[in-house]
């Protein structure tokens, strides 16, 4: 494959990767035998064929540093797309000739290159393709500039990565387009280029500089206003009276937490892994309220919520894995919520009530309440958060006991007022303008009712499934109605198990939607099968019908 020896004299640090990422893309001169640079090497096509595509980024990519691939060009003859990722290994060390012809399995099967198939239903011509490395390994992408996801893990990114395409199948013609500002004139000297860029670079630090500045100040002003006060100031819940919990010593291994441990950060350039914990036990009755104080909207996700019956002190920060639905799988009560806000903005005050029956209610900035998931209140269990995605620092502002809603008052009657009789009211509308039919799973009979919002399902008697009924909802706005996650407003209507099919099931008892009625079925058949997102057993699917 090359002399390995002198493609490690040419390779830098990171950081030094990183002050280099201004520099206009190229693809390699190094490329398969069918592919054609054309417009300065900011273009590939390839020739009569579908494979021998494999090019590569002219200069490593830094960490964090998002690679615009364009569709210029596709076809229908062939079978397959572009295919994408990294590789370790400089291209100025090989030789066209000894390229493989596809780049899966080809290269993906020797270390040091990792690359993966798009799906074809985003290769279309002009679509713009966007995808980049973390420092943890894993491939971000996007497409238009919507976010997708993870691609997929397990890079070595502790060296230089270059950008390593393969324009197969269906795919014959892509290039680089670059998002920073171009200079007009192409023609301009090198110096006066040099000189551009090196003012936008200071104009760029300059801004950057401003906004924390503005950031440092509002966070100072409102941590002296805290000091006068006693009380941390919160904007939404100015009529609580808060009790300190500060956060556990035991965190995740990308978060940092403040000397008062009210604080918590996570680390940049990192995504995942920043657990938190309450320092004791959440009683029944309590509400904890967060301060969202950073906020790093490069990444999707959102902040994860959760209750465990473990206590920190016998946790390592080892223990906690990337992914908080693997804690599930541990020995002690577990149950957690991701994505509980996706759209965070600065200073959202996010609330999180237990309820003397163990239910878990959510509110952002005091408003919308809504039904998490329900717990068991019999056991002392420690809150945690993940601050994950976009959410990047939170604060707690403490805990308090929400005041219950206080009963309607008689209007005072004079004893010169009138009496005035009134028509009595008409009856209340049971049938809505959305029907919707719900019909059990299995041999049960079909039940119909034309019905305003997806009320709870209660059971008229408690050993049969099949007998239930609509709880009657009371007159609302529709964003009152209890959904798990209330502010979502990208709320995914996808199956969250194959995530092919739509949502067309309920699940019995605690209603909550989250599956098609083919993975209802098949998690049901497992003994002891919970909710995904509540953890209570599942007794029956319900089949949904929309018309």
């Amino acid at each position: 494959m090359g002399n390995q020896g002198s493609g490690q004299q040419g390779r830098g640090t990171n950081s030094d990767l990183a002050s280099r990422a201004d520099i206009p893309l190229q693809f390699h001169p190094i490329h398969g035998d069918n592919v054609e640079l054309v417009n300065d090497r900011r273009t590939a096509k390839r020739g009569d064929s579908f494979c021998k595509g494999i090019c590569f980024s002219s200069r490593p990519i830094a960490i964090g540093e998002r690679v615009y691939l364009k569709f210029v060009d596709t076809s229908g003859s062939w079978s397959g797309v572009l295919r994408f990722g990294f590789t370790s290994t400089d291209p100025g060390t090989l030789r066209g000739e000894d390229l493989p012809r596809y780049a899966c399995p080809d290269m993906t099967n020797k270390p040091g290159n990792w690359a993966k198939a798009l799906g074809e239903r985003y290769a279309v011509a002009g679509n713009e393709l966007f995808f980049y490395v973390t420092r943890a390994g894993d491939v971000f992408y996007g497409v238009n500039g919507e976010e997708k996801g993870l691609f997929f893990s397990g890079v070595n990114a502790s060296s230089p990565l270059w950008a390593l395409m393969d324009i197969y199948g269906n795919t014959s013609c892509v290039e680089f387009t670059n998002p920073l500002p171009q200079p007009l004139n192409n023609a301009l000297s090198n110096q006066h280029s040099m000189g551009s860029s090196v003012t936008m670079h200071q104009n760029n630090r300059a801004t950057h500089v401003s906004s924390l500045t503005i950031s440092d100040n509002r966070n100072n002003h409102q941590n002296s206003r805290e000091v006068m006060s006693g009380q941390p100031v919160s904007r939404y819940h100015g009529g609580a009276q808060f009790t300190s919990l500060p956060f556990h010593n035991l965190c995740g291994r990308n978060i940092r937490i403040s000397m008062d441990q009210t604080v918590a950060s996570r680390t940049k350039e990192e995504y995942c892994n920043a657990y938190v914990f309450t320092s004791r036990p959440l009683r029944c009755g309590e509400q904890i309220v967060i301060q969202v104080q950073g906020v790093d909207r490069s990444f999707i996700g959102g902040l994860a919520f959760g209750f465990t019956s473990c206590d920190p002190v016998t946790l390592k920060s080892e223990d906690l894995p990337d992914d908080a639905d693997l804690l599930l799988d541990r020995l002690e009560y577990w149950v957690v919520n991701k994505d509980v806000c996706r759209s965070p903005e600065i200073e959202d005050e996010l609330s999180f009530h237990l309820t003397n029956e163990g239910e878990v209610l959510y509110s952002r900035n005091n408003y919308k309440t809504s039904t998490l998931m329900h717990i068991d209140r019999t056991l002392p269990l420690w809150a945690f958060f993940d601050v994950y995605g976009n959410v990047q620092k939170i604060k707690m502002l403490g805990v308090s006991v929400p005041k219950p809603p206080r009963p309607p008052q008689p209007f005072p009657r004079s004893r010169s007022a009138l009496t005035v009789s009134l028509p009595p009211p008409p009856p209340p509308q049971r049938h809505s303008h959305v029907p919707m039919t719900l019909q059990f799973g299995g041999p049960s009979p079909t039940m119909s009712r034309s019905i305003s919002q997806p009320a709870p399902l209660i059971p008229q008697s408690p050993g049969t499934p099949q007998s239930m009924s609509l709880q009657p909802s009371t007159p609302a706005t529709p964003s009152s109605v209890n959904d798990p996650i209330q502010d979502n407003e990208n709320n995914e209507s996808e199956c969250n198990v194959c995530y092919e099919r739509p949502v067309n099931a309920v699940l019995y008892t605690c209603g909550h939607m989250c599956m098609c009625f083919e993975c209802a079925q098949a998690v049901k058949q497992v003994r002891g099968a919970l909710c995904p997102i509540c953890r209570q057993e599942i007794k029956d699917v319900i089949k949904i019908y929309k018309s």
